[in-house]
């Protein structure tokens, strides 16, 4: 009985269970099972779909009040949507960095802040203002006397209080010391002016680097200079969705159509107004101005050219469509420089609906090919170019003869060698369909890509190296005082260097450190010796020289304090752009067509 009891005690609690399970549909047992899609993921925290689409629409509100006159073009909506995305990656790294260094905000502290640093652009407010100056006991008596300005200034602080107290940490902890400041008080304030006699390397014009010796250096450095990753590439065919030659007939008898109307007599220029296709001109009634040869395309140019005054043309087609050309004066006819004035009405044409079925179909059977045979036998079949993307880092914006594509990097991340993507678009609104050819780890950049940069390299070693016994015949043959008096007749060029401090770049040689050490040991009219460098021989003068006030700076805190806030901001900016690159980041936006 006892048994029994248990056993059916045991299928109740199983009956239960499943009751349970079954009714937590109320709030969608998928939920369950299957978690809901996300957009992407920041150090584990998920931003979604409407998270997305709300920022997205918070940065259109915004765009259009900056902008009340400008509509949004197409390539501004998509830097404002890459924008929203990077204000939500943004919010989370912050407030993830908030909670990670225990950065607390007391109630308290909001009020102080509201009462005692009112914002720059709430400073610039003339209702707060007495003339023209910031006055601070009317900003106190509006947080007094308007609860919603209260409120509002409240949700700013309590938002932006947290940041500015992690940024002052991370400045704090940047270990800033008084060395710290006399060092970049030098590297500002120690500047010479002068001349510079350069033995420039380029004037050897035959020098020899054979396959050997590059295909050895290339060994030498591989694992230093080419080793890479983690990378990937891929091979891809292109289908352009262009008009059909039945697309470009049917808009050619809408332009004889209104050419014939102008023909008739309806007045060029309205024409043009109504219905031409060119923002340009058309809004000028179609009017081009004065040009000449070989600032038209040549199609155009020809027909333009042969055209008498008032004289309209047939149609002329184009990459740009069907025009219809007026000449309306003839400028010059000067078999030299002959100019005419002409106005023109363009149709453009696009791919109609048919044929742009007709294209996806060819897409379509293009995809099987390459999924059966792959991206070759595609490419032939169609008489395409399989177009390689040669190594794309996974950090890349880029892919090479394809632009910014965020779905197809996602794709090339995330596949294994031959898979085949989905088909896509890229920014020239081409089909595009892709096979990965490899995803490694780590990589090595192509002998034959880096081949030439390497030859460039070896024949300029050499060539320094042939110089330099020219310079020192050049330097023995002259006293000091003659250098830069003979330089030009030995065929070496002088070249002016103008408040030089370290680390700017010098003329014909770049950025030098042995030049910065011994110009700056230099007084005014001091000249170096005959000084060679991995970077090409030189001889320097000094004409002007200041060097820091070492004890003034001493004494002046506001520079120093300026000094501090540079290299604190500097500091901040390295530690926030780390801080994002080591960040984990996951972007699902091109799965969700974004």
């Amino acid at each position: 009985m006892l048994e029994d009891l248990r056993k059916r005690q045991k299928i109740i609690i199983y009956f239960v269970a499943i009751i349970f399970i079954l009714g937590m549909g109320a709030i969608g047992i998928v939920e369950i099972f299957t978690p809901k899609p996300y957009l992407g993921k920041v150090e584990g925290t998920k931003i979604t779909l409407e998270m997305y689409q709300a920022k997205i629409q918070d940065m259109y509100a915004r765009y259009n009040e900056s902008n009340p006159n400008q509509p949004l073009d197409e390539n501004t909506r998509k830097s404002l949507e890459g924008q929203a995305w990077q204000e939500l990656v943004d919010e989370i790294l912050w407030n993830k960095n908030i909670k990670k260094y225990r950065i607390k905000v007391k109630e308290s502290d909001i009020l102080t802040e509201m009462q005692n640093n009112p914002p720059q652009e709430l400073m610039q407010n003339e209702s707060l203002q007495t003339n023209g100056i910031f006055d601070k006991s009317k900003y106190l008596s509006a947080l007094k006397n308007n609860p919603e300005f209260f409120v509002m200034m409240e949700d700013y602080v309590r938002s932006y209080l947290p940041r500015k107290r992690l940024q002052d940490r991370i400045k704090a902890d940047s270990g800033i010391t008084m060395d710290s400041l006399k060092a970049d008080y030098v590297k500002d304030n120690d500047v010479v002016s002068g001349k510079i006699l350069f033995f420039d390397f380029n004037t050897i014009t035959e020098v020899e680097v054979s396959d050997d010796e590059i295909k050895a250096q290339y060994d030498k450095d591989r694992e230093e200079k080419y080793k890479k990753g983690p990378a990937s590439r891929a091979k891809f065919i292109a289908f352009e969705e262009k008009p059909s030659d039945k697309d470009f007939e049917d808009v050619k008898k809408a332009a004889i159509e209104i050419r014939n109307r102008a023909i008739n007599g309806e007045s060029f220029k309205e024409l043009a107004m109504e219905y031409s296709e060119d923002p340009g001109s058309g809004q000028n009634g179609g009017s081009l101005g004065v040009f000449g040869k070989g600032q038209m395309v040549p199609e155009f140019e020809a027909v333009a050219f042969a055209l008498k005054e008032g004289e309209i043309s047939q149609p002329v087609k184009t990459s740009f469509g069907w025009h219809v050309i007026l000449c309306d004066k003839i400028v010059s006819m000067d078999p030299e420089k002959p100019e005419i004035e002409a106005s023109h009405i363009l149709f453009r044409v696009e791919a109609s609906d048919a044929t742009k079925a007709q294209i996806e179909e060819k897409v379509n059977e293009a995809e099987k090919i390459v999924r059966k045979k792959g991206i070759d036998e595609a490419a032939k079949a169609y008489e395409l170019e399989a177009q390689d993307t040669d190594w794309v880092a996974h950090d890349a914006q880029y892919i090479p003869g394809i632009g910014q594509n965020r779905q197809m990097l996602s794709w090339m991340v995330s596949s294994k060698a031959k898979a085949v993507s989905d088909l896509m678009r890229d920014q020239q609104n081409r089909y595009i369909i892709a096979q990965l050819t490899d995803n490694q780890k780590t990589y090595y950049e192509d002998f034959e890509k880096v081949k030439l940069r390497i030859k460039y390299e070896l024949e300029k070693v050499k060539k320094i190296a042939m110089v330099k016994p020219k310079a020192e015949e050049f330097a023995a043959k002259y006293s000091k005082d003659q250098y830069f008096a003979k330089a030009e007749a030995e065929g070496w060029k002088v070249n002016d260097v103008n408040n030089f401090k370290k680390g700017n770049s010098v003329p014909g040689m770049g950025i030098s450190e042995t030049f910065a050490t011994e110009a700056l040991k230099l007084e005014a009219d001091g000249m170096t010796d005959l000084i060679h460098t991995e970077q090409g021989s030189f001889i320097f003068m000094a004409t002007e020289r200041r060097k820091p006030d070492m004890a003034g700076f001493e004494k002046d805190e506001a520079k120093q304090q300026e000094i501090r806030d540079k290299m604190e901001n500097s500091a901040w900016n390295r530690w926030f752009t780390q801080m994002r690159k080591d960040a984990k980041i996951i972007d699902n936006r091109a799965k969700f067509g974004m």
